[in-house]
């Protein structure tokens, strides 16, 4: 019976390209020709996930000097073109189906995921932030992943206590410092593993001092699942 809905839905309907209003042909909300042209990220740090060059190693050197509390970040695209159009129209224009269409890509790319965490855990976003935001986009599409992958979502596991002053305009040292006991976690739990979602990595300093907080709070292994890493 959904089938057959579903086929009447797309007719009277029809599926629209989020990103070029041309019609699609699938339920991510994209026409072929705009998610073809998505930029992955090839060769990676196994652990950072920051792009190498090669692959003679397969741990970049700042992981090898300074290991992360993080286990392992993972990305889907390089945050540029219409992967920055995506989650520019979610964070800051409001656009909230955009969270279903990252939402979508992610959980069919970690559906094959070999080791599944035992919850998601988005990254907090602070309550006055949130206030005048409206939403957690972190949130919003952690939701859809826990829809999808049917993986148990937290979300008053971790909070953030400090509002933070924006890291766009930060060096690294200086974002580690800006975000130092930013979070903390309420109710510590005998969780294993928890896999930490977010729209964009950049230098990784939210992720580290998320996992480190986690970590202290008795999980034993962290990764970050993002969208995209810039």
């Amino acid at each position: 019976m959904n089938n057959w809905l579903n086929k009447i839905q797309s007719i009277l309907y029809p599926y629209t390209c989020f990103l070029c209003n041309q019609p699609g042909n699938n339920q991510l909300d994209l026409c072929d020709t705009c998610h073809s042209g998505f930029s992955s990220l090839s060769i990676c740090c196994d652990i950072c996930g920051i792009a190498m060059k090669t692959k003679e190693s397969h741990v970049c050197g700042r992981c090898l000097a300074s290991p992360p509390h993080y286990d392992k970040i993972t990305t889907l695209f390089e945050y540029q073109d219409d992967i920055k159009q995506l989650v520019l129209s979610l964070k800051f224009n409001a656009k909230v189906s955009a969270a279903r269409t990252i939402g979508k890509l992610m959980a069919s790319h970690f559906s094959n995921h070999h080791n599944m965490p035992d919850a998601l855990l988005p990254v907090p976003l602070h309550k006055k932030r949130l206030r005048e935001r409206g939403f957690n986009q972190s949130e919003l599409i952690a939701e859809h992943l826990h829809q999808q992958l049917n993986i148990p979502l937290l979300q008053q596991f971790c909070i953030r206590t400090r509002n933070t002053i924006n890291q766009t305009s930060l060096k690294a040292a200086e974002r580690r410092q800006n975000l130092k006991n930013a979070f903390h976690c309420k109710n510590p739990q005998t969780i294993k593993s928890i896999a930490v979602i977010d729209d964009v990595v950049t230098t990784g300093s939210t992720a580290n001092e998320i996992a480190r907080t986690l970590k202290k709070a008795g999980v034993k292994h962290v990764e970050i699942w993002a969208f995209a890493r810039a």
